[in-house]
């Protein structure tokens, strides 16, 4: 028993570890994601300190602590399904970013966790899922595979989104940042085989504090290829974004867009309200751009005011429809005054279809090209409302 209780500790100890060290780089400031991602660390230490509980208790015979020995099983229950519930959240919000889930899908993926919830707040009184004898020992449930098979349901379905993403010919990631979700499930999954089979022994949570920590490692690396300022990918980032596109643009039915994109006299925000305000126009540009762009376009600072926005369209009036969008959204915001100055970008953007003999360098110098002919349009008086952006279907050969 003590080896088992000091296995525990140890899992305990290092879900802990992450939740610091991730408070401390995070603050209070979170994303849904990283927020799944917490409450997958909490529920874990929970459920390893509810294990702990159970086994301390085995023995005992007073009511005062039976009725402690029942909280404790139901809420090591009870937060298993939830548990993997949180994971296939996460898995979404990391795969759709700004995808939204309509009601229907919402009650549909809480069913399990619902139908398992069920199960374990009656199980006190019925003995579905576990029963204790007069010692507070604990025995198995005659139903306590409606637990198991509840979050399975969460990681087989999570998996069978991973891989349909990273099959998928039109994927908006390189296919490597989707294969570590893969391998995030598979300790759970053979840990939970393991625990069915062999009575009496529970590896599932120390297996998934593994995955969480797998997880918080990918985490750290994110980091690395974020912006720190605005949250959007880097420029190192950017530029690998970029290379992955071209290489498989030849297979593409689509055209490829690629867009610089220029925050109008950031200079003078700087020089006239100070770099306190310069940094919150830059911020405030980067989160238009995730709000109003599709969930499948790749949003990256390309450095000190420019950002570089890389998708796919069918046509050159659907780009222009984008641009269109982040025109109305940084209209509105400069109407509600809430910003001394206002915010406008000029853009310009290049098409390339399939067959296109097309490099990173070249399509970023045409791009830049086209966005500068925005600037001296403007310098010259020549801007109109509705065409702060400029771009062309070309050929670079």
């Amino acid at each position: 028993m003590s080896e088992y209780i000091e296995v525990n500790l140890i899992g305990i100890t290092l879900l802990l570890t992450m939740l610091v060290i991730d408070h401390r780089n995070h603050g209070i400031t979170r994303s849904e994601g990283h927020s799944h991602f917490i409450r997958m660390l909490v529920y874990n230490a929970c459920i390893l300190a509810a294990d702990i509980g159970i086994y301390l208790l085995r023995g005992t015979s007073s009511l005062g602590l039976s009725i402690l020995n029942h909280i404790l099983c139901s809420s090591f229950f009870f937060l298993h399904t939830w548990f993997s519930y949180e994971w296939i959240r996460y898995v979404i919000i990391q795969l759709y970013p700004r995808y939204q889930l309509n009601s229907k899908q919402h009650v549909l993926l809480l069913l399990p966790a619902l139908i398992s919830t069920f199960f374990v707040a009656l199980t006190p009184l019925t003995g579905w899922i576990y029963t204790l004898t007069e010692n507070n020992v604990y025995h198995r449930g005659p139903l306590i595979l409606v637990t198991f098979f509840c979050s399975l349901a969460y990681l087989v379905e999570s998996s069978v989104i991973i891989c349909r993403e990273y099959w998928n010919p039109k994927a908006s990631r390189r296919p490597e940042e989707y294969l570590w979700l893969l391998f995030i499930p598979i300790p759970m999954l053979v840990g939970n085989i393991i625990q069915m089979k062999l009575y009496g022994l529970s590896i599932v949570w120390i297996a998934s504090a593994i995955s969480l920590l797998i997880i918080f490692a990918n985490m750290q690396n994110d980091q690395l290829s974020r912006d720190a300022l605005t949250g959007v990918y880097n420029r190192r980032q950017t530029d690998v974004q970029l290379r992955w596109e071209t290489e498989r643009l030849s297979g593409s039915d689509d055209l490829l867009m690629v867009a610089m994109l220029d925050v109008d006299h950031f200079k003078s925000i700087n020089d006239t309200y100070g770099h306190l305000r310069g940094d919150e126009a830059l911020v405030t540009v980067a989160s238009t751009l995730v709000a109003n762009c599709r969930r499948t376009d790749f949003i990256g600072r390309f450095g000190g005011d420019e950002f570089l926005l890389i998708g796919h369209v069918k046509s050159q009036e659907n780009a222009n429809t984008i641009f269109q969008r982040l025109k109305q959204a940084l209209d509105s915001k400069n109407a509600t005054c809430e910003y001394p100055y206002n915010l406008s970008l000029s853009i310009g953007y290049i098409l390339c279809g399939s067959k296109d003999e097309v490099n990173a360098d070249k399509i970023l110098d045409e791009a830049d090209k086209k966005m500068y002919e925005v600037k001296q349009r403007r310098l010259n008086g020549q801007r109109q409302p509705d065409t702060d952006y400029t771009g062309v279907i070309s050929k670079l050969r």
